[in-house]
């Protein structure tokens, strides 16, 4: 497998007034084609800093963040990011017209949207589901339609922040399963921060442990 991701000496500070904090410092890794990799930690070390730069969403101080040899500047459709709170799809559209509503901000041309968002949905399980809002659903329905979302625009690498933590420990067990076949049909590149380290060990084949302030 070839290196999808490339994170080299990177470097997050926040500033407010004369204050500075240092998010992450000096961080340094690889990640492969195909590879479900765990970010864990404290909370504070800076696990979802580092996710955040990964998406472009923030700018690093120091260090290159490349993905398929390209650096990353700012959000794009190749890296889609699934939060943990359980309010991420638009309320007014049903499941469906999330995926669909997705699938055109990446490419308006496509044809059978509607087709393929029942195929997202089935694939995590929401099968039927597809006419439903997400007020009428579950916690976690809800975070299987996010990842259905996600996985619609074929991003390179799915970045997953702390997804489960909201879900009661038998819904966490479930999804756990669904998410593990998913990845291995989609053969998707995941980078997912948790806190947990059975969780870590439950879906990931590589984990990188971080300390407070520091990658080990």
């Amino acid at each position: 497998m070839t290196n999808l991701l490339s994170v080299s000496n990177v470097t997050k500070i926040y500033e407010t007034g004369k204050r500075k904090v240092v998010g992450v410092k000096d961080i340094s890794f690889c990640v492969k084609q195909g590879e479900f990799v765990s970010v864990i930690g404290p909370s504070g070390c800076g696990k979802s800093t580092l996710l955040r730069c990964i998406a472009g969403f923030e700018k690093t101080n120091k260090g290159n963040i490349c993905l398929d040899g390209q650096k990353v500047k700012r959000p794009e459709p190749n890296r889609f990011m699934v939060f943990q709170g359980l309010d991420q799809l638009f309320p007014w559209l049903t499941l469906k017209e999330n995926i669909v509503f997705a699938m055109k901000v990446v490419d308006k041309k496509q044809g059978n949207l509607e087709k393929k968002a029942e195929h997202y949905l089935e694939l995590v399980g929401l099968e039927g589901f597809g006419d439903f809002y997400p007020y009428q659903l579950s916690g976690g329905m809800k975070q299987r339609a996010s990842i259905a979302r996600a996985l619609s625009v074929r991003p390179k690498l799915l970045l997953m922040d702390e997804p489960f933590g909201s879900l009661d420990a038998f819904t966490r067990r479930a999804i756990h399963q669904m998410f593990l076949n998913v990845w291995q049909k989609t053969g998707v590149t995941v980078i997912f921060v948790t806190h947990d380290m059975e969780e870590a060990i439950d879906l990931s084949d590589k984990i990188i442990v971080f300390s407070k302030g520091r990658l080990k």
